[in-house]
């Protein structure tokens, strides 16, 4: 081995420690420093409209962008936490509830209701007694899940003092970002071994995919637990809030989505003899709640912006899994990013066996 490979092997080992221990010293802020990444590139299309708006340097329109988007965007999401917190205990008394008896006042208002009783005598004549059996069967689950919202909610609120750090750390990393974020993308760019046409694919895909998660899914998803909430408030539901919440995240799940928490909802209202408002909230759960999507998807996000299904479920639910609530958006990157990587190479490996191959292209 030659100096000159010594000295390269050396220098990428060092690099790579390097990389590892500043891993290591960032890795506890790494979901502010995420979101503020987010946010940031979200933002910067009105970042460049405000400095350009007030003629004045980075520093100050970057002084004036942050904390209008704090306002905007940090107050309400930490409002609606504190609420949601309220609600999960609220939520898990209910639950509990429902779950002690076993179902069985459920089944006596099933006998004594005038239009279902009939049809339930008729379905015991063949089954047998209906017995739910909810104790042994559902109480445990409901009681496991409940729990760990409640332990999350009761968690933050003990960790107010963390939380308060990670926020201010968000901030400060949002207005470096809005001063200094054209600069660094500059130099990040110019050491990756990439072609320059490469380059900007792979930025535009980071950039396309953030704004598609954002706008045409978390936006599609927001709206469909605000309308779920809206059908449990109607109905009398407790906990619409905390429910609407949950019914956002099922919402990235296909064909099931929301359903998974209102037809249950649903379910409950028509064994406890409430068929109208039951049938009304089963009908508003198949007829808006589940199929606005359609409508309003198309709306947030362009053609050329919209991700494949597959891309959104796996990257959104696998990312949330691995990475919580970051990883909806960062999930669909990585997947988006894997797959303009394996077009390039792709086309790289037609050019190299003789065939003509159009340009590495991405639809997200």
């Amino acid at each position: 081995m030659d100096r000159g490979h010594f000295y390269a092997l050396a220098t990428f080992a060092f690099l790579a420690l390097m990389l590892y221990l500043v891993y290591t010293v960032v890795s506890p802020f790494m979901a502010p420093l995420g979101w503020a990444g987010v946010i940031g590139v979200l933002t910067f299309p009105l970042y460049r409209r405000l400095r350009a708006r007030l003629r004045t340097g980075d520093t100050v329109a970057a002084s004036v962008m942050t904390p209008a988007v704090v306002v905007t965007l940090v107050v309400p999401v930490i409002a609606l936490t504190l609420f949601l917190v309220k609600e999960a205990t609220l939520a898990y008394g209910f639950l509990e509830r429902v779950a002690a008896d076993g179902g069985q006042a459920a089944l006596q208002s099933l006998h004594d209701h005038p239009l279902l009783a009939p049809w339930v005598r008729r379905l015991e004549a063949y089954t047998g007694p209906l017995s739910l059996e909810i104790d042994t069967t559902v109480l445990p689950e409901v009681k496991e899940v409940a729990a760990k919202v409640l332990g999350y909610s009761r968690e933050l609120i003990k960790n107010m003092f963390l939380f308060a750090i990670k926020l201010i750390m968000m901030v400060i990393a949002l207005f470096f970002i809005y001063r200094d974020g054209e600069r660094v993308q500059r130099h990040v760019l110019a050491i990756i071994p990439l072609s320059e046409g490469h380059k900007e694919l792979l930025t535009e895909t980071v950039r396309r995919v953030i704004g598609a998660v954002m706008f045409g899914v978390f936006l599609t998803c927001l709206v469909q637990g605000a309308l779920g909430a809206a059908g449990f408030l109607v109905v009398g539901l407790p906990s619409p809030v905390l429910f609407g919440a949950i019914m956002s995240v099922c919402a990235l799940i296909p064909v099931f989505g929301t359903g998974l928490i209102w037809l249950p909802a649903a379910v409950y209202l028509l064994l406890n003899g409430e068929v109208a408002r039951g049938v009304g909230l089963m009908a508003w759960g198949f007829l808006v709640v589940s199929s606005i999507d359609n409508f309003i998807r198309p709306f947030f996000i362009s053609g050329k912006a919209k991700l494949p299904v597959l891309v959104i479920a796996i990257g959104g639910l696998g990312g949330l899994a691995a990475f919580g609530l970051l990883g909806a958006v960062v999930g669909p990157i990585i997947l988006a990013l894997f797959l303009a990587l394996f077009d390039m190479y792709r086309v790289e490996v037609e050019a190299g066996q003789g065939n003509s191959a159009p340009e590495p292209r991405v639809e997200v």
